[in-house]
Order: structure tokens, then C-alpha cells, then sequence
């Protein structure tokens, strides 16, 4: 008897399959059509490197959630995606997005970056398994979840903001916040020192803005009102320009005990005028 020929058939389908898919990705994240009568010369540079998105979605439980939510574990993460813009720099963002993603799940949860993100959630759901596994007197639901958003877009750069939640038993959640920028025209994120701050000076206006938030009073130190434990004023890791100006973000712990959260200052445009060494950002 002859061999079969559906496993040649198969083989065939799924490479085209494979190559629809690719197709699609592509048109889903490719350059906007523009009227036959637009002059590129006029077209706006903040329209013809505008990136739109959409908010993605990557969700998983484990098996009994359906019957028993008391005993179950969820992933529920949510962040932008670009789905439309030049190819080139929207392909570029959402690799980065995953790399911020992978980075914020694993800040989270107090450990190491390794892994991608769904060997990050098949992790989660692994671990609450081995726990449930140890016969305990009681049953706990573990929660793992991300809220992201665009904060802000303009010609030069995208800022986007990754909020983490996960609760694996304790007294309390532990939650993180990632902000990070998107240089448009490197296709990558942007530091403090892609920015071309001044930092002494950021510094001094920055802990101006800060006690301002955090209202203390001047005369009052920083360890004082709880804040720092000892150490100067310090830039945070997670900033970003937004809508209203320089937005600088300490997560909870980072600055602060447990119950003074995570402590939000944005420094107004007309502020950083002296801040920054050009005006490309202004």
C-alpha cells in the first residue's frame, strides 16, 4: 500500500496558515494608508509617526477555577499593544513591551527576571499547585494581574505606565508600578541620559515638587516625615513625560513603609524648561 498523502497535506496547510498569520501581523502592525492626493512633504510628523493601540490580553487559571473560586489561581495581564503605525517601530515597541512585562512580573513577585511571560504565568499557576498540594487547613485564591496604558504620545516618544497586582496569601497584595519611555526615532527606551537632563538641578526641583506632594513642611527633613530613612532625596527609577510634565514615580517600599504607598509627583513643563540641556523634549 502507498503512503498517505495527508501528512504532505497537512504540512502544506499549516505553512500557510503560518504565513497568513505572519501576513496578518504585519497589516495589523503597518503603515497607515494616506488619500493618493496627500503631500508627504505637509503631512504632520506627529500624525505619520502617530502609533495607535490597542490594550492585549493574556489570561490563564488553573483547572478548577470554574468550580471552586476559594481555590484557584488567575493571570490577568493587560497591556498596550500598537497595532498600527510604521512597521518598523511599532514591531520595535511591542518587543519592548514584553521585555518591560517579563521585567515588571518578576518585580512583583520579588524575584528574578528570567523566563518569558508565559513561562512567568505557567510558573504562578505551578507554584499555587505545589501549595495546594502540602494539604492545607484552608484554601486561598492567588491572583496575579497587570493594568497597562499608553500615558502619553507625541512626535517623539511614547510613555507608558504597567501596573502590577499579586496576592499570594499575607497580610496584604504587593503591588509595582513600571513606567518607561519609548524614543521613537531609536526605537528604544529612553534614560536620563537620552533625556540630556541636568541632574543637580532636577534634583533640587524635583525634591521641591516632591515635598509639595508629600506636603512637609519646609524646615521639616525627609526622614522626619517618614520618607528616605536617612538617605538624601533620589531620583526614582520609574518616570516619564506626560500630558502635564516630568511624572516621577516611587513604588510602595521603595522610599516609604507599607502604608504610605507608592508616592506620584509630576513636575510642571514650565519647571523643567531650565532642566533640560536642548529643548527637543519641550
Amino acid at each position: 500500500m502507498g503512503s498517505s498523502i495527508f501528512p504532505a497535506i497537512s504540512k502544506t496547510l499549516n505553512f500557510f496558515l503560518a504565513l497568513i498569520g505572519l501576513m496578518v501581523l504585519v497589516t495589523n502592525c503597518g503603515e497607515r494608508s494616506t488619500p493618493a492626493d496627500t503631500n508627504p512633504e505637509r503631512q504632520d510628523p506627529e500624525e505619520s509617526s502617530r502609533l495607535t493601540f490597542k490594550l492585549d490580553t493574556l489570561a490563564q487559571q488553573s483547572p478548577n477555577c470554574e468550580t471552586d473560586s476559594s481555590n484557584c489561581a488567575k493571570v490577568n495581564l493587560v497591556f498596550p499593544y500598537a497595532e498600527r503605525g510604521p512597521t518598523a517601530m511599532c514591531v520595535a515597541f511591542n518587543r519592548l513591551q514584553l521585555k518591560y512585562l517579563r521585567g515588571s512580573l518578576a518585580d512583583v513577585n520579588g524575584e528574578e527576571e528570567k523566563g518569558t511571560v508565559k513561562e512567568i504565568m505557567n510558573q504562578f499557576l505551578e507554584d499555587y499547585k505545589e501549595l495546594q498540594g502540602e494539604d492545607l487547613p484552608f484554601s486561598m485564591p492567588w491572583s496575579l494581574e497587570t493594568e497597562g496604558q499608553v500615558l502619553y504620545q507625541n512626535d517623539k516618544l511614547v510613555s507608558v505606565q504597567l501596573y502590577q497586582y499579586s496576592y499570594t496569601g499575607g497580610a496584604h497584595p504587593n503591588t509595582f508600578s513600571t513606567i518607561w519611555m519609548f524614543d521613537k526615532a531609536s526605537s528604544e527606551p529612553l534614560q536620563w541620559e537620552d533625556l540630556g537632563v541636568r541632574t543637580d538641578t532636577l534634583e533640587v526641583i524635583a525634591e521641591q515638587a516632591f515635598r509639595k506632594a508629600a506636603e512637609i513642611p519646609v524646615g521639616k527633613s525627609l526622614e522626619e516625615a517618614g520618607f528616605f530613612e536617612g538617605e538624601e532625596f533620589a531620583l526614582p527609577k520609574n518616570y516619564g513625560l506626560v500630558k502635564d510634565g516630568l511624572l516621577l514615580y516611587y513604588n510602595t517600599y521603595e522610599i516609604a513603609p507599607y502604608v504610605f504607598g507608592p508616592t506620584e509627583v509630576i513636575i510642571p513643563w514650565a519647571d523643567l524648561k531650565v532642566v533640560f540641556e536642548t529643548d527637543q523634549w519641550l
